[in-house]
């Protein structure tokens, strides 16, 4: 018997991968946390139904989600990542031999010790002496915590915990330094439903931050191909303030980014421009 992985993208249309064999399946925090083996996209990681990672395919999501924000930010020293929905981000981070500070924040461990055990680099990561496991609420870590950093992560949304409030981008804009980044996922604009979604979560950043521009990655795996991110920043402009040469110096080996890729990446189409406006 076939067994297909699927995923709505609007009352109308489906995503759907074949999977060859299950690898686990247990009660996680906020739904069923479940490691699928697939032919195209290697292990898959899915997350109360949704599809939060794939082994194959998701350096591509990892590196944008990392990059842009590391080379637009002169001198991070201290990163916050909300939920372990991808180890793999984290893992993209600690190449940056500059952070000396890492917070996971993630209370569903079941979700980490799936990519423990499943997930090629994941231990590395969590073992890494710069990074604190913090497994407590999203939203509750922001809140109390005191803490400052200089580029922030939000990696899930839309699965039903309060990592998307409005209350919750407040805190973190408190946590930030005085040219602290902000990451966060954005959605897709080309369905219906999902751009209302992208419009409410762009109108509460906006209202917060100096600078909050999207920029696209496109992705097979991701929403409808290609996904939205967020970057919202209190003193940085990602394009005017984007420095190619200082990712030439790192030397950082890498699949998708680039300083070509950073550029492109801003830049817009119309009807996502329009959007941005409406928010």
């Amino acid at each position: 018997m076939d067994m297909w992985l699927t995923r709505d993208e609007s009352p109308d249309t489906k995503w759907c991968v074949r999977v060859t064999r299950p690898l686990l399946s247990v009660e996680g925090l906020r739904g069923r946390v479940e490691v699928l083996e697939t032919k195209d996209f290697g292990r898959v990681l899915v997350l109360g139904g949704q599809l939060a990672l794939t082994e194959d395919e998701g350096f591509v999501l990892r590196e944008m989600f990392v990059h842009p924000a590391l080379n637009v930010h002169p001198n991070a020293r201290a990163a916050l990542v909300v939920g372990a929905a991808d180890c793999g981000v984290l893992a993209e981070l600690l190449r940056y031999s500059q952070l000396e500070r890492v917070v996971l924040v993630e209370d569903d461990q079941a979700l980490v010790e799936a990519q423990r055990r499943f997930f090629a680099g994941a231990e590395t990561a969590l073992s890494d002496a710069r990074v604190r496991l913090a497994v407590e609420e999203a939203q509750a870590f922001a809140r109390d915590s005191r803490e400052r950093f200089d580029v922030a992560f939000v990696l899930r949304s839309g699965l039903g915990d309060s990592a998307s409030s409005q209350s919750f981008y407040c805190d973190c804009f408190r946590l930030l330094s005085g040219d602290g980044i902000l990451v966060t996922p954005a959605g897709n604009a080309f369905y219906a439903a999902r751009r209302r979604e992208l419009v409410g979560a762009m109108g509460k950043l906006k209202r917060l931050f100096p600078t909050y521009t999207l920029y696209r990655v496109e992705s097979p795996a991701l929403e409808g191909g290609s996904r939205l991110l967020g970057f919202a920043s209190k003193k940085y402009d990602p394009v005017k303030d984007y420095d190619p040469s200082r990712w030439a110096r790192r030397d950082l080996p890498s699949r998708y980014y680039d300083a070509d890729m950073h550029r492109a990446a801003f830049a817009l189409p119309p009807y996502i421009a329009e959007a941005l406006s409406e928010a």
